[in-house]
This record gives structure tokens, C-alpha cells and sequence, in this order.
């Protein structure tokens, strides 16, 4: 993690407490720790450290004024960078305090609308005369108090809608803001704030994050699943065609499942562009990537053009654009394409994928013209001869034995390649065993690599993918079952 000294899980602590500062603030965990505690805690906030700081640091300011305004106590003076995004969590103002907050800043009417929307107070919402922001109408909504309700019913019914706020850059544009906008749950409401994650050294700064605290806490707090898993309508919306205003927040699913599909008109609408992904997220896309081509296209230009999604993608993982690019390069060589690598060998620093053999099995003849262009992939390409039973491709690159050719012969049904490597490992003297079947590049060289689940359906599903061992590089794989056999719950015979 980049800039100060790292900090140690019990300064963090301390900091998310309410008890001490971290001595380095300038490093984002105890940056991100700090703000939390600022958050929670009054006293804390208020503290003579916390308010010097705050003087020198507009998010430790904003962190403090947000404390402040929660505990309905205006803040005495903020400036334009010192004014928060998020001012309704983890606590409410009284409506009275939203109120003179608003006559005193009316730049932040639109916090207060967002607030009113998670509170539901109605009354001051009618006051603000806002635009009508989906934001602010999915707060309402999820927020399940009957002023809300009103306030989102108000939204709703409006003949034009617009995307005022933004929780990814914590933006908000009044003068040119998008519209038409349709409910997308993109917003981060109440109930997300919820999830949180324990202390890591390597924690993410993943987006949105309306409170600038990287969601830290002293333990993880899982999702529940009441915000988890899936209504009979909401399950309805993984087969059918996505309506203009999105019903739910609930969408990670949803995501999972276009980017697994290859569906790039569903991930990228769901998907928002300036959002970091997780670990299983990024499978899901490697997997669609490796079935799909206009997928793997799509992404090869989001990667030339440099796009937000892009660096959202590294800011969500220092690998994940990595294997995104070997991904793509493998999909391509089993499209027969050799564009990347014909004219001046494998680009410098780019990635190279190892499984260039499934779903797709090229030509003999690419994979010679890469071996030759890449002596580097020499490995891969035997293995996907071997796969291919290209047999004389094989021959003619009279591979040295190793691990990974001998698992992939064992698979093979011709008895060729495995007598072949026996033999010349046996003159060689090399030991065949000392792979590692815990290899990330060693679960592609199964027979079935995307087996079907053992046969132990009980009628219970999860609504949510598992990452499995498998071939999508890191030796993983995105487990669809129980969101496939959810989809047909209750469906019974078709008649």
C-alpha cells in the first residue's frame, strides 16, 4: 500500500475506537481507520488531536463535520472540500438540524435530500425542491420508513429523473447532471454501509465508499441475507430482460452472471464503470472472456482506451488487469489469431496466458507459428498439442518432460504422449512427481474443466457464485449451480 509507514492492526483499532490517532496518517488504512472512528465516535471526534488534523486534512475534516452534523451540531465553518458526501450514516440528525444545515449551506441541499430519503423526512424533502435524483430515490426505497416511501413515490412518479449524485466519485453535479437516469442500484445505501471488513495490511480501496473509511472495521460483518438473497420477482430478473428502472440493490448476482454469460449489454449496464470488482467478480470475467469473443473484444478496448472500468480494475486488485489481458490473448490465439505476436514475438510485459487449449482448440498450425514467435510458451503449446492430439506438432517440438506435460498425457486417450515423456524422462533423469498439484497452472490440465456438481440437490440454493479450483488462471473457476438451479425453483414440468 503507498504512502506513510504501515500501520499495525492495533493502531488501526485504536483509531476505529475513538482512542488514539494512528501516528501515520498519511498511509490510506490509517487514514481510512481514523475516519471511521471520527465517525463513530463524538468524543473522538471533537478530541484537541482530531481537530488539528483536521485543519491540515480536508478528509479528516470531512469525517469531523459529517460527526458533528449526525450529533446535531453545526459545524462552525466548511469550506467547499471540508463539506462531507455522507451525512446520514452511521447516524441521523434530527430533522431540524438537516434544516438549518441546508439554510446555512444551501450547496449541500442535495446531502440533506439524501438524508431526508434514509430518515424519511418528508416534509423537509418537499422543501429542498430538488431535482428528482435516483439516488436519492433508491435511498428512499431501501430505507423502508413510510416518509420515505412518499419521497420515493414523489421520484417515481416524475416524467424525468436525474443522476445528480454520484457515490463512486462522491460528486454532485446540479448544473449538466445526466438525465434521463433510470434506478440502476448503484447507490450506496444504508444497508451497505453495514458490510464491513476486518483489518488487512492489504485492504482495497474499493469504491463506492461514501464514508472515505475503505469500509474497515474492527471484524468482518458480513452481508445478511435478507440484503443477500433473492425474492421470487428479484430471481426473475437473472432470465428476463432487465427493466428500465432496476427494483433491486440486490444486483452482485446479477453482475456475476452477465460477466460469466459474456453479456456485455447486462455487465455493462450493471456493472458501473467507476466500481472496483472482487476476487469473484474477476473469474467470472476471465471465464466470460475465454467462452465469449465479443466479450474479450469489448474488453481489449476498455483496456486500449483507458477507461474508468480500467482503473477501477487496478485499483481493485495489483493482478487483476493481468489476467483480464491473458485472458483476452488467450481467446484470441484459439480464434487462430496471431496478430500480437507474428511480426515482433510476445509484447514486452504483457501477460501470457497458459491454458491456450479450452474451450476452443486452435490450429495445428497456430500454435506451431507460436511456438516459434514465443519460445517462452513452448510448455503450453505442447500441452495444448497434447490436448489436440496434434500429434506430430509434437513431435516436431520434442518438448523437454515435466510435470505438466505428463498430467496432461495422463488425460489423453492417446497412449502416445505419455509412453513418449516416460521414456525420455527416463533417459534424462528427471523426476516426473516433483509438480506441484497445487499449482495455479495445474487445474487446467483436467479432463472436465467445468464439471457439473455432484448430484446432491436438497432444494436449498445460495443465492450467490462459488470460486472453485479451477482453469481461469490463479487455479480458480466461478461455480454457477446454485444460481442455475434457482432459476427453475417451483417451475416444475413444462407442459
Amino acid at each position: 500500500m503507498a504512502g506513510g509507514n504501515r500501520p499495525t492492526e492495533a493502531e488501526c483499532f485504536a483509531a476505529i475506537r475513538g482512542e488514539k490517532v494512528p501516528r501515520d496518517v498519511s498511509n490510506p488504512l490509517a487514514l481510512a481507520s481514523l475516519i471511521r472512528g471520527i465517525r463513530l465516535h463524538y468524543a473522538f471526534a471533537t478530541s484537541g488531536a482530531v481537530t488539528e488534523l483536521s485543519m491540515a486534512s480536508a478528509a479528516i475534516a470531512r469525517a469531523r463535520n459529517a460527526r458533528l452534523i449526525m450529533s446535531d451540531e453545526l459545524p462552525d465553518a466548511m469550506a467547499p472540500d471540508n463539506q462531507p458526501y455522507c451525512i446520514w450514516y452511521p447516524d441521523f440528525a434530527s430533522e431540524q438540524t438537516y434544516r438549518v444545515l441546508v439554510q446555512r449551506y444551501p450547496q449541500m441541499r442535495y446531502q440533506v435530500g439524501r438524508a431526508c430519503a434514509a430518515a424519511g423526512y418528508h416534509v423537509l424533502y418537499r422543501e429542498l425542491d430538488l431535482l428528482p435524483d435516483v439516488s436519492i430515490a433508491e435511498e428512499a426505497r431501501e430505507g423502508e420508513t413510510a416518509g420515505g416511501r412518499l419521497i420515493y413515490e414523489s421520484i417515481m412518479s416524475s416524467p424525468r429523473r436525474y443522476a445528480v449524485m454520484d457515490d463512486c466519485l462522491l460528486s454532485i453535479d446540479i448544473n449538466t447532471p445526466r438525465s434521463p437516469a433510470f434506478l440502476n442500484g448503484d447507490t450506496e445505501v444504508r444497508w451497505r454501509l453495514d458490510t464491513r471488513v476486518a483489518f488487512t495490511p492489504v485492504l482495497a480501496n474499493h469504491k463506492p465508499c461514501i464514508e472515505e473509511d475503505m469500509h474497515v472495521h474492527t471484524e468482518d460483518q458480513p452481508i445478511t441475507s435478507l440484503h443477500l438473497n433473492l425474492s421470487d420477482e428479484e430471481v426473475k430478473l437473472l432470465y428476463e430482460p432487465l427493466p428500465p428502472d432496476l427494483p433491486t440493490m440486490k444486483k452482485t448476482l446479477l453482475t456475476h452472471m452477465a460477466a460469466f454469460d459474456g453479456n456485455i449489454d447486462r455487465y455493462a449496464r450493471l456493472a458501473t464503470s467507476a466500481r472496483t470488482i472482487n476476487m469473484t467478480e474477476l473469474v467470472c470475467i476471465v471465464r466470460g472472456i475465454y467462452h465469449h469473443t465479443m466479450f474479450a473484444r469489448w474488453w481489449a478496448s476498455q483496456i486500449a482506451d483507458g477507461t474508468p472500468r480500467v482503473k477501477a480494475l487496478q485499483d481493485s486488485g495489483w493482478t487483476y488487469l493481468a489476467r483480464i489481458r491473458a485472458a483476452i490473448s488467450a481467446r484470441r490465439i484459439m480464434l487462430n489469431d496471431p496478430q500480437e505476436f507474428r511480426e515482433d514475438g510476445w509484447p514486452a510485459g504483457a501477460p501470457q496466458p497458459f491454458m491456450i487449449w479450452w474451450p476452443l482448440r486452435p490450429d495445428h498450425d497456430m500454435l506451431g507459428l507460436l511456438a516459434d514467435k514465443v519460445p517462452s510458451m513452448k510448455t503450453q503449446v505442447a500441452v495444448a498439442a497434447i490436448y489436440c492430439d496434434y500429434e506430430g506438432l509434437y513431435k516436431r517440438l520434442q518438448p523437454d518432460p515435466n510435470w505438466y506435460l505428463w498430467t496432461a498425457a495422463a488425460n489423453s486417450r492417446n497412449t502416445f504422449y505419455r509412453q513418449d515423456i516416460e521414456k525420455r524422462a527416463e533417459e534424462q533423469g528427471i523426476d516426473l512427481d516433483t509438480g506441484n498439484t497445487q499449482d495455479e497452472d495445474g487445474y487446467c490440465l483436467d479432463f472436465d474443466l467445468e464439471p457439473t456438481r455432484l448430484f446432491t440437490y436438497d432444494g436449498q440454493t445460495q443465492d450467490r457464485l462459488f470460486i472453485r479450483l479451477g482453469p481461469y488462471g490463479d487455479g480458480q473457476r466461478p461455480d454457477t449451480s446454485d444460481a442455475e438451479l434457482k432459476i427453475w425453483d417451483d417451475f416444475g414440468i413444462l407442459r
